[in-house]
């Protein structure tokens, strides 16, 4: 019977493998590639067999992204293409810390920070590189691929100049933005694994960081709004400090949606952890209101540290 069920989850991995590489070809559906294999591991007992299914759809991903850009691979456009490999190997590799961390945590929020590490540091090494000036002929490459794809005469507009300091910005919030798109997929698969489990629900309405990160937290947006006042400061430290303080913003996000959970499972049980984050990706839809449940998740997040909201 065990090697029938071992069996059973094998073919469902391979089947969540081939999935994953189905919806990396989607633009919305590449975000949540990695929930198929997220959803089988659990019942996958060996943390070598998950580690080689997350390799074969991170092999899968990029032969096919290279094969699908050879053209542009021979061209000057050529960093389009290694760019837009971030989000796919960082959220990989970001899941596979998740996946073989539920061998030695069951705790919802240290496994999420494990997972947020390797997306971090790729993160940052990519932002710093963007901040030197040996990255200057990859960031004109980069904007003129973007044009390349949506020329001036296509949208009626010249946007050049805009997505030119655009593609300068992104050296501020690689790092976040990987950890933001790690946060989805983790999140639907869990809440898909563990809908019926009351104790996961609980978990998840208790998730809390360690309270010296706050200072952390102030200490990165103090340095982030000084390196504007200040003259000469370097670019590296620039993006080094807006990455950790907007990565720790995305952190204090997630706790503040975990104590939105707490209000509304006080009241009531029938309010699952599902249930709360389809509505909150809802509203985060509707422009100025997104802004505001934002900035409020995350405030609720760090203000926990001085008052008892569970």
């Amino acid at each position: 019977m065990e090697q029938y069920e071992d069996r059973t989850a094998l073919r469902n991995l391979i089947l969540g493998v081939l999935l994953g590489v189905i919806l990396s070809r989607f633009s919305l559906g590449s975000i949540f590639m990695t929930v198929p294999v997220l959803l089988v591991c659990p019942r996958i007992r060996k943390a070598q067999i998950r580690i080689a299914s997350f390799a074969s759809l991170l092999l899968a991903v990029v032969g096919w992204t290279l094969i699908e850009n050879r053209q542009i691979l021979g061209t000057e456009y050529w960093p389009v293409v290694l760019v837009s490999l971030f989000l796919p190997v960082s959220g990989i590799a970001g899941a596979v810390v998740w996946a073989v961390g539920a061998d030695y945590s069951k705790s919802s929020i240290r496994k999420f920070f494990w997972a947020c590490i390797p997306v971090f540091v790729l993160g940052l090494a990519l932002s710093m590189y963007f901040a030197t000036d040996a990255s200057k002929p990859i960031r004109t490459a980069l904007a003129e691929g973007i044009l390349y794809y949506f020329p001036s005469d296509y949208l009626n507009v010249d946007i050049s100049s805009v997505l030119y300091a655009v593609v300068d910005m992104m050296m501020l919030f690689f790092a976040p933005l990987g950890v933001l798109m790690l946060t989805f997929p983790i999140v639907t698969a869990d809440v898909n694994v563990n809908r019926y489990n009351e104790e996961w629900q609980y978990d998840f309405a208790n998730m809390k960081l360690p309270d010296p990160y706050v200072w952390v937290f102030f200490a990165s947006w103090a340095a982030s709004l000084l390196c504007y006042i200040l003259s000469g400061v370097p670019l590296w430290v620039m993006a080094v400090c807006w990455n950790v303080a907007l990565t720790m913003s995305v952190l204090y996000l997630v706790v503040g949606v975990s104590i939105l959970v707490a209000f509304a499972r006080r009241r009531t049980a029938a309010v699952t952890v599902g249930r709360l984050v389809i509505l909150v990706v809802l509203v985060c839809f509707i422009p100025v209101v997104n802004l505001i449940v934002i900035l409020g998740l995350v405030l609720l997040g760090v203000l926990e540290t001085w008052f008892r909201f569970r």
